[in-house]
């Protein structure tokens, strides 16, 4: 998809609709067409020892950069700049990518609500964990002071939260891994600065053990972060019970002892939520090591879980170390991605809409093997389909492995990035629901914002919903941290936007200059709609690509501000050259809309651009 906006000046470049197609695959073959493995660029050639991976748009260019930290300390970890092409250039200088240390697990968070993404990244074997704070495109300098950065410990994983709803990220940090003794985890209570606050008191700093990994999740739907940790001392092969804590609201956690959760005693190493039956509540996919089957509980709504037995997801063994949710053929449900060791092939389970999944066995992307561990699905390339990066810990060094989706399916998606205020910045802990009525079901969706699922893995925090066939979502609600919950009604698919708490939600837009006017694809162009500003009525003059008397169908809709649908002027089949359409300055039930901006979209084949005109009373 290429977005312009001519009245601003302005280009958003890099995202592009897959074309739909008319197949007549087999589902099994049409699942090993969804994604091509990648085999050029450093992020797939690089040779350190990945136990995690992290993803943030460091540098505010709207395309998701990339952290790998390095397990040993003979090597620094590694950063990675995204281009927008679909390539990466390594950052080769800076404390980041300087620092010798000990890293398995990493986590992206503005930390001082500045609009930058800072850097945490845990140690183990009894180093201290580093703190980098971003100063602004991507520069980071390294905090020295503070017990974040000087506690030392056998910090092997980390996760953000914003557990006590007051605006500032907060740090949870696993400890214990890999150790013949028990160790606390850390909470750091985030000040808003950049700097931290321990937090002493509490189960959850308090229950020594052997943790791997944590995830926050508002499983209860009460307004506020709860915490689950998965717990195994797994080269010793000791199982050990995993710990669920119910946050209280006041600061305070209660940890759960009762429940299938807390007493299944497996050799966990890493949990993820993910709403995947689309009743509301989130569920939770544990994954296990050392042959285990892996665990699925279903979330009842009354803060209670039952354990899912049937099926392949839970029924397949392997040495699993992590879990991805991620709607990766678009459909309206949430699919599961589960990484495993020893160089066992890695699972993808296709949701079949109906609580159940399919197991696909054809593509690389299942049949790959390597020592596999904090897989993320995230959409590098901005094209609306979210693509895998699975990084690999092996000696000798094992390549980390990206898998591009295709988009085949030709489904419809929105991809959304929130910004908080007064929530914190990064938007943590929204909880974001999409409505939409996908082939003949009215389906609700769920999603949230989070700082870090599984075992070593932080996608982006971008929100990303498939919809199959539906064209517009009906309902979008976002109910932030602060407690403010907003709506949005008509949300147009296919686009990428920006809900920003209390001032309404817009297409993303970078900051790629271009004089209004000038960008005539030989595709498809719009041209700046005139007069502008108007009162009675605009003119918006657009072309359509192909050769004299071919036929494409173009869409060109207006919208409010916020990018809710106002007005549709075309939907049709057009044939090749020069359009106009006229806007009088009403929705479509005829009513005069208020004076202010509004934007113009003209959609067809596989692109899009779009404008801003002003009417006037």
């Amino acid at each position: 998809m290429t977005i312009q906006n001519h009245s601003v000046g302005m280009v958003l470049t890099g995202w592009s609709i897959p074309v739909l197609m008319s197949l007549s695959l087999t589902s099994a073959e049409l699942a090993a067409q969804d994604f091509t493995r990648i085999t050029t660029g450093p992020i797939v050639n690089d040779d350190r020892y990945s136990e995690g991976s992290s993803w943030g748009d460091i540098n505010n260019d709207t395309y998701l950069d990339l952290f790998i930290p390095h397990a040993f300390n003979d090597r620094s970890n590694l950063l990675f700049i995204n281009n927008g092409d679909g390539t990466f250039d390594q950052v080769i200088g800076g404390p980041v990518v300087t620092d010798i240390s000990t890293s398995s697990g990493c986590s992206f968070g503005d930390f001082d609500n500045d609009g930058h993404l800072d850097l945490f990244v845990p140690n183990w074997n009894g180093i201290s964990n580093h703190l980098y704070i971003n100063q602004g495109g991507g520069a980071f300098i390294k905090v020295i002071s503070g017990q974040i950065v000087s506690d030392g410990g056998w910090s092997f994983n980390s996760s953000i939260v914003d557990y006590d709803n007051d605006g500032n990220l907060d740090i949870y940090v696993d400890n214990g891994t890999f150790t013949t003794f028990v160790e606390d985890n850390f909470l750091y209570r985030g000040n808003g600065d950049g700097t931290f606050t321990k937090i002493t008191a509490g189960d959850i700093v308090n229950d020594d053990e052997h943790c791997l990994s944590s995830s926050w999740c508002d499983y209860d739907n009460d307004g506020d972060q709860d915490l689950f940790t998965a717990n195994s001392d797994p080269f010793n092969g000791t199982p050990i019970d995993n710990f669920l804590y119910l946050n209280n609201g006041d600061g305070t956690f209660t940890k759960l002892t009762e429940g299938v959760v807390v007493n299944d005693n497996r050799i966990s190493i890493g949990g993820s939520w993910g709403d995947y039956d689309n009743d509301g509540d989130f569920d939770l996919f544990v994954a296990n090591w050392y042959g285990e089957n892996n665990h699925l509980y279903q979330n009842l709504g009354d803060g209670t879980f039952a354990l899912v037995t049937t099926g392949d997801i839970v029924n397949d063994g392997g040495s699993s170390v992590s879990g991805a949710w991620g709607d990766y053929d678009n459909d309206g449900d949430l699919d599961l991605y589960v990484t495993n060791d020893w160089n066992e092939n890695n699972f993808l389970y296709r949701n079949d809409g109906s609580c159940t999944f399919t197991r696909i066995l054809q593509g690389d992307i299942v049949n790959d093997g390597g020592r596999s561990n904090g897989a993320t699905w995230i959409d590098y390339d901005n094209d609306g389909w979210i693509d895998m990066y699975v990084p690999n810990g092996q000696n000798p060094d094992q390549s980390n492995f990206l898998y591009r989706n295709n988009g085949i399916s030709g489904n419809h998606w929105i991809n959304i990035r929130c910004a908080g205020s007064p929530s914190n910045t990064s938007a943590i802990g929204t909880r974001v629901r999409a409505r939409a009525v996908v082939g003949t079901q009215i389906v609700w969706q769920a999603r949230e914002v989070s700082g870090h699922q599984g075992f070593n893995a932080q996608g982006s925090f971008n929100v990303e919903f498939g919809f199959g066939d539906a064209t517009v979502v009906d309902s979008l609600v976002f109910q932030w941290p602060s407690g403010t919950v907003e709506t949005y009604t008509d949300v147009d698919t296919d686009l990428f936007y920006e809900a920003s708490e209390c001032a309404g939600l817009s297409i993303v837009q970078t900051s790629i200059e271009e004089e209004p006017g000038t960008h005539q694809s030989p595709e498809l162009y719009l041209t700046q709609n005139h007069p502008n500003p108007f009162c009675l009525s605009t003119a918006i003059p657009f072309n359509i690509p192909g050769e004299t008397g071919t036929m494409n169908h173009a869409r060109l809709i207006i919208r409010d501000i916020s990018g809710r649908r106002v007005r549709t002027l075309v939907d049709a089949d057009l044939g090749s050259g020069s359009h106009q359409a006229v806007w009088d300055g009403k929705n479509d039930s005829g009513r005069r809309v208020p004076s202010g901006i509004y934007i113009y979209s003209l959609i067809s084949s596989d692109q899009i651009y779009c404008g801003r005109m002003i009417l006037l009373d």
